[in-house]
């Protein structure tokens, strides 16, 4: 992934004789972001890690989303919440990555769960 080389590919940038619209375009184009990682415990043992780059605005989050694919999905799901979840994760799982990321509409559903 390009995020393993950030740091690198933006020191190769260093010294090139480019137009600095175009050296403004490679480092966009790398998006190295600075930020911190924070875990929310969940119940039991569990924890969920998300990076942000803005840590002072923790205190104003009102959700966490996880992807469907995501393992704690079903370790958080309440029992209540089961069989819903579950129909959303096998229909979200045939959708491709490109149709699941281009889709303007944000879609999900409540697990039961507390971060």
């Amino acid at each position: 992934k390009i995020t393993n080389y950030a740091d690198r590919l933006l020191d190769g940038l260093e010294g090139l004789d480019w137009p600095a619209g175009t050296l403004t375009a490679q480092q966009q184009w790398i998006g190295k972001s600075i930020g911190s990682s924070i875990d929310f415990a969940v119940e039991g043992d569990e924890k969920i890690t998300v990076f942000t780059t803005r840590p002072d605005t923790l205190m104003g989050v009102t959700y966490v989303t996880l992807a469907p694919e995501h393992p704690l999905v079903e370790k958080v799901t309440t029992d209540e919440r089961k069989e819903e979840v579950f129909e959303y994760v096998e229909t979200t799982k045939s959708r491709s990555d490109l149709d699941r990321t281009s889709s303007k509409e944000k879609t999900g559903v409540f697990t039961g769960g507390y971060a």
